[in-house]
């Protein structure tokens, strides 16, 4: 017969007694000490999970936040090719959808960079006046403006790991960056020069986002780098910003009924996707190490319970002589498990709860010992039913063993 746990029940009631009853004498006997190491490792475990959980949480948001700089809220790419036409975009529909707020065309190629006789390879992205609506690069400027085009003129926003290895200073208006890209059509490798096109453009900032970004991209006007890689009516991306409280489901929706199947429609999350996976995969990692600790600490469970069974032989027998059911009497000790595992787990989770809360205000913990920059942390309802869940079954499962020993001593 399956365990029955019915609140309203006697087994209820009388492992209510066992669980909050002290000694006549006011002391407490061995079981009841054990019982309480065994609901401090359960209150450990469910503080650790919500707090290892929740750190996770901060970071993802933290480099959510820090891409977000960079990478727009939705991005349009072809699905088989590096580039496609202009034409083959209608984007008279995609401005009549009334939760897109603005849109950027993107030219994306891999460029040489020359400046003060040093070079290296980087890649361009090329963009349109409206980048700097879509994303928040000049919040990360850390030398010069925000600057991609005035007028007739061009200006280059670099990284700032790109700009220290070829020490691009944006104040300097006397030194230009060359930037060269391979012309089409077949090379003339006797004379190596002339199988690129070569064109000039002033720096006018240096951004910080992170250091794969940085050591990579030079932000240059779409106009450009379309005339340097003689791709006129060519794009790599679209990138769209939404409106607040948009339904970004909804949209990638109605974007693919517009655009077909030739086109994919990436989010943020999508477009770093190997390292959001990685994020999510060290997460639940972390989660399986910890649950890994409970799973000793509920041996404890198990054997304070046992102990608990063998102390209360006299009462089981009479409490069966009296009529009680062999499984109702095994079903007090399977209550006395659940209340260990959620009173440990509740505790913890508040404990849990108030670190988390007093981390967020006060910024108690550092990332380094030399740095300002607390740990960032976000608590969750969702993180916190999983761990509350998660204790839950590591309750029940604790629970089987003493119930059949206390039903085998019962029926005996």
């Amino acid at each position: 017969m399956p365990i029955i746990f019915n609140p309203l029940s006697l087994s209820f009631k009388i492992a209510k007694k066992y669980f909050f009853s002290k000694k006549k004498s006011g002391s407490f006997n061995a079981v009841t000490v054990i019982s309480s190491i065994s609901l401090l490792g359960y209150v450990v475990g469910a503080c650790a999970l919500i707090i290892i959980l929740s750190v996770f949480n901060g970071f993802e948001n933290l480099f959510a936040k820090m891409y977000s700089n960079f990478d727009a809220e939705l991005q349009i790419t072809a699905l088989e090719s590096k580039t496609f036409k202009i034409n083959a975009i209608n984007f008279n529909e995609i401005n009549k959808i009334s939760e897109i707020s603005s849109l950027s065309k993107v030219l994306e190629e891999n460029v040489l960079l020359k400046y003060n006789n040093k070079e290296t390879i980087a890649t361009a992205k090329a963009v349109d006046e409206n980048y700097l609506k879509i994303t928040h690069i000049d919040t990360c400027i850390r030398s010069g403006i925000a600057l991609i085009e005035n007028g007739d003129t061009n200006f280059a926003l670099c990284g700032e790991n790109l700009a220290y290895q070829l020490g691009i200073d944006p104040s300097d208006q006397f030194n230009f960056l060359s930037v060269y890209a391979p012309k089409k059509g077949e090379i003339n490798f006797i004379n190596p020069e002339n199988a690129f096109n070569r064109d000039l453009i002033t720096p006018s900032g240096i951004f910080a986002i992170q250091p794969e970004i940085d050591s990579k991209y030079i932000v240059v006007p779409l106009r450009f780098l379309s005339e340097l890689l003689e791709k006129e009516n060519e794009l790599s991306a679209i990138e769209i910003k939404l409106k607040n409280n948009a339904n970004i489901n909804k949209i990638k929706q109605q974007l693919n009924t517009i655009l077909g199947n030739k086109f994919i429609i990436k989010t943020r999350f999508e477009q770093r996707e190997a390292f959001y996976k990685l994020v999510k995969t060290e997460k639940l990692i972390s989660y399986i190490i910890i649950l890994f600790i409970l799973v000793i600490a509920i041996f404890n469970t198990i054997g304070t319970l046992y102990l608990l069974v063998m102390e209360k032989v006299r009462e089981i027998k009479i409490l069966h002589s009296m009529g009680l059911m062999a499984n109702k009497i095994a079903t007090i000790f399977a209550w006395q498990s659940l209340f260990i595992s959620t009173v440990g787990g509740l505790l913890g989770l508040i404990i849990g709860f108030t670190i988390c809360f007093l981390q967020q205000k006060f910024g108690f913990i550092k990332i380094s010992l030399n740095s300002e920059i607390p740990y960032p942390i976000q608590f969750t309802a969702s993180d916190a039913i999983l761990v509350f869940i998660t204790i839950s079954i590591l309750g029940f499962l604790t629970s089987i063993y003493p119930w059949l020993k206390a039903k085998k001593i019962a029926e005996s």
